[in-house]
């Protein structure tokens, strides 16, 4: 098998790799209620994607003076961190199965994460997952957080890849408009934000999980490797672009048997390109 013609893969970290963001999200509950402020952990979802400088002056700018923004986020980074530190950083699914597929591949990988450098390398430390990421760009390297593409930028000069051809995995709607902005092809898993339709022109691809993203890449690559096989003239990316074009028909149809039909039809549809490929 010829290696997949991607030149890397940049990775948010919350909500993608760990199952973090629903903790995050326990704990601003529970402290913003402690302190009070119970509309503040009510507004979670609006913060998520952004570094401390950028949802300290979001606070400011929502909440006013008055409330106390630092005790707030040193209480949840505190609380969150002994929680994991007692019973370990929740991975998502398909973590590990990706980064092999990567590294099998020569595929290099970065983090793009809102979070600090100090948690990100111990939560790295503590899954074991540091030696699998050639870069790590974190919140409080850049300037603007997401949805400023600076974060990814950076990444992908780490990597020293083209961001056309460097994807990213991103599950909010500011990483998503960042990535997009640096000019880089998007897969969304959806984490706590549902896909909004205004999002889904900006996406390469969404998908449920990390192991549907690793089922993607493998598919794109054996597909385009069968179409240069049939024709011989095609060069690795055209034959890529092809094999894109084609899974996307045949995505739609599956949406269009379902809308026209019934969701059954179109779900045996998807079994049937499933069993067959």
């Amino acid at each position: 098998m010829s290696r997949f013609d991607l030149e890397g893969v940049v990775f948010d970290v919350d909500g993608v790799l760990f199952d973090t963001e629903r903790l995050s999200q326990e704990t601003w509950n529970a402290v913003s209620t402690e302190l009070n402020w119970p509309q503040v952990g009510r507004a979670y979802l609006e913060f998520v994607g952004q570094n401390r400088a950028d949802i300290l002056q979001k606070m400011l700018d929502l909440f006013g003076p008055d409330f106390p923004r630092e005790t707030f986020l040193l209480t949840c980074s505190a609380r969150s961190q002994a929680r994991m530190e007692q019973e370990g950083v929740p991975l998502k699914p398909g973590v590990r199965e990706i980064l092999e597929f990567l590294t099998a591949r020569g595929i290099p990988a970065a983090l793009a994460t809102s979070t600090n450098r100090e948690r990100t390398h111990r939560r790295m430390e503590m899954t074991g997952l540091g030696p699998c990421f050639s870069a790590v760009v974190t919140g409080d390297q850049v300037e603007h957080s997401k949805p400023d593409p600076e974060i990814y930028q950076l990444a992908c000069q780490a990597l020293g890849t083209a961001p056309s051809r460097t994807l990213a995995i991103e599950d909010s709607r500011n990483g998503i408009l960042s990535a997009h902005a640096a000019g880089m092809p998007v897969v969304m898993i959806p984490d706590l934000i549902p896909p909004a339709p205004e999002l889904e022109r900006l996406l390469f691809r969404r998908c449920t999980s990390l192991l549907e993203v690793r089922e993607l890449l493998d598919h794109l690559e054996d597909k385009a490797t069968d179409l240069m096989r049939i024709f011989p003239g095609l060069t690795r990316e055209e034959a890529e672009q092809r094999a894109l074009e084609e899974m996307g028909a045949a995505e739609e149809l599956g949406e269009e048997l379902a809308r026209v039909h019934s969701p059954l039809v179109g779900e045996l549809w998807q079994l049937t390109r499933f069993l067959i490929r």
